[in-house]
């Protein structure tokens, strides 16, 4: 696609469509949505003029998994965002990524990487068993007893980079992609959002995360193609190398750590070679490797506590009448998808039995309280004027205040 093309009418309406998606309740998303075709073709040539600027970000914090701080873009540069990504970086980029680097890609993600990582780790068990039974039928041996087998015996480097988004050297991401960009009119427009924070990349931004992983792409195309370790795979800045002993993962860490240095990335403290069978943290999962060759996923600690607390908490606001029931179970089954991916069938049992008791503890503290059920939230919903076009969040019938003004007016009055 050419810059024009990006910045046309059409490219703009149809990435309109894909940023609003499930966000048209929001406040800059209704702003946005009541004048559309005006903010488009005030944006189109803006972008065909050059003089784009993008707007201050929203900055604020989120704290699950762990604290972080989100720079999220306005609606407006979202729109332009996304007719960037999807139409011309993300095709252009993604043609250099390997199949193990999961993140940012369609298809692809947690659930994928913690798929491959039990592929991984199978594959390692079957090659040391193969190898060993073909030097055992050499030497005129029988195989080896089930009871014997150590084909799950290996070692794992796990790593993890310090402040990854935050780290990423400006100049040197926007070096590596003028050389896939040569229009100088898409350069600067990638950089000014590049250059929309002073260290490193927004959290917030559509175009950061294809950036950040292409950015260290790199290392994974070395580790298959240069140190020979395909069972390897990269989720952000979370990786793994499975390696044969422990010796070859203690040279191959400080090759790979030398790489990292040369993008200006450094790897954080939990980097370390483990012995394979106390099993791999990665993608929200324990992953374990058994003496028979088989993989089992369990979910992470941390994933249970917080699932605990939040019920606690669903059972304190539910009594409240601060949430509905049918809020609480959209959560809960979100939940249980993620963890339908592990050996989790017990935990999943016991997580509903403990949601079910919080929720009956929660009603009868109502009624002994006097109090009626929680009313669902398509009632309270929030109603708000924009210019002239009134809207009520989640719902394309006119709102309380607009039905009873009809209901009100004088027949035949203007």
């Amino acid at each position: 696609m050419t810059y024009e093309e990006l910045c046309s009418f059409e490219t703009l309406w149809y990435a309109y469509l894909r940023a609003r998606r499930c966000k048209r309740s929001k406040k800059s998303t209704a702003a946005f949505e009541a004048r559309a075709i005006e903010e488009l073709l005030i944006l189109s040539k803006s972008l065909l003029q050059g003089t784009f600027q993008p707007d201050g970000l929203d900055a604020f914090y989120i704290f699950e998994p762990k604290k972080r701080l989100i720079q999220a873009p306005t609606f407006r540069d979202k729109v332009v965002q996304h007719a960037l990504t999807d139409n011309i970086v993300y095709g252009e980029l993604s043609r250099s990524f390997t199949l193990n680097t999961y993140a940012a890609q369609y298809g692809k993600g947690t659930h994928y990487g913690l798929e491959m990582l039990g592929k991984h780790m199978r594959r390692h068990f079957l090659q040391k068993k193969g190898a060993d039974e073909a030097a055992r039928r050499a030497a005129g041996l029988p195989p080896r007893p089930m009871k014997e087998w150590d084909y799950a015996k290996g070692a794992v480097i796990k790593g993890d980079i310090r402040h990854f988004f935050q780290s990423i050297d400006h100049e040197r991401l926007k070096a590596a992609l003028r050389l896939r960009f040569p229009d100088v009119r898409l350069q600067s427009l990638m950089e000014k959002f590049i250059d929309a924070v002073g260290d490193g990349l927004a959290l917030g931004h559509q175009t950061s995360h294809i950036y950040a992983v292409f950015f260290v792409c790199g290392i994974m195309h070395y580790i298959g193609e240069k140190l020979h370790l395909p069972l390897a795979g990269m989720y952000m800045d979370d990786w793994y190398v499975i390696c044969p002993d422990m010796g070859t993962a203690r040279e191959a860490l400080r090759l790979i750590r030398g790489e990292f240095t040369k993008l200006g990335l450094e790897l954080n403290d939990k980097t370390n070679i483990f012995p394979l069978q106390n099993g791999i943290d990665f993608c929200g999962f324990h992953t374990y490797l058994t003496q028979t060759g088989r993989v089992v996923k369990k979910l992470r600690r941390s994933s249970i506590k917080r699932m605990k607390r939040r019920i606690v908490r669903w059972e304190e606001d539910y009594a409240a009448g601060k949430i509905t029931r049918e809020k609480i179970e959209e959560s809960f089954r979100s939940w249980e998808a993620h963890a339908k991916h592990g050996d989790t069938g017990a935990l999943r049992k016991q997580m509903r039995a403990r949601l079910n008791a919080a929720l009956v503890r929660a009603e009868a503290r109502r009624r002994a309280a006097g109090l009626p059920p929680p009313t669902s939230g398509l009632i309270e919903r929030r109603i708000k004027r924009y210019g002239t076009v009134t809207f009520q969040s989640g719902c394309g019938q006119p709102c309380q205040a607009e039905r009873e003004r009809q209901a009100h007016q004088v027949p035949g009055a203007g």
